[in-house]
C-alpha cells in the first residue's frame, strides 16, 4: 500500500481536527477565566442573527457538500490515468475537510463571542466527522473505482 499518500491525508485531517480541538480548548479557557467578550454589549435578541448565520452557514456547506461530492466523485472515475484520479480524490478529501472545519470554527468564535454553550455542540460534531471521514485505502478503492492495475500501481508507489 501507498503508506505516504494515505499517511499525508491522514496528516492533514488529523491537523485539521485538532485545530478544532485546541480553538475550542482556548476558547472554553478564555470564557471560564473572563467571561463571553460580548456579554454586556449584545442581548439576547441581538444574538439571534448570529445563530441564524451560522444555521444557514452550516445548511449551506452541507447542500455545497451534497452537490458538489458525488459529481466530483464521479468525474474520478473517468479519470484516465491512476496519479490524476490520486490528485482528484486527495482534492475532494481536503475539500471535504474545508466543509466540516469552516461552521466548527464559526461556531467557535461565536461561542467566544456570546457565551453560548450549545454552539459548542457544532465542532464536537465536526471532530466526530473528521473521525468517521477518515480517508482510507478502502475508501479510496471503491471511491476512485480503481481497477485491478490500478490498485497494484498504487500499492508499489512509494
Amino acid at each position: 500500500m501507498n503508506s505516504n499518500y494515505m499517511k499525508s491525508l491522514r496528516i492533514i485531517y488529523f491537523a485539521l481536527a485538532m485545530g478544532i480541538a485546541f480553538f475550542m480548548m482556548v476558547t472554553l479557557f478564555l470564557n471560564r477565566l473572563s467571561g463571553p467578550f460580548a456579554e454586556n454589549e449584545i442581548t439576547p435578541s441581538q444574538r439571534v442573527p448570529f445563530i441564524v448565520v451560522l444555521v444557514v452557514l452550516t445548511l449551506g456547506f452541507l447542500l455545497v457538500y451534497f452537490a458538489i461530492y458525488p459529481k466530483k466523485m464521479e468525474a474520478i472515475k473517468v479519470l484516465p490515468t491512476l496519479d490524476k484520479k490520486l490528485a482528484a480524490w486527495r482534492e475532494l478529501c481536503i475539500l471535504q475537510g474545508a466543509l466540516i472545519e469552516a461552521p466548527s470554527f464559526f461556531a467557535l468564535v461565536l461561542f467566544l463571542l456570546l457565551g453560548i454553550y450549545t454552539l459548542l455542540v457544532w465542532p464536537i460534531v465536526g471532530i466526530i466527522l473528521f473521525w468517521m471521514t477518515q480517508p482510507t485505502r478502502e475508501k479510496l478503492i471503491s471511491g476512485a473505482n480503481l481497477t485491478t492495475n490500478e490498485i497494484a500501481e498504487f500499492d508499489k508507489m512509494d
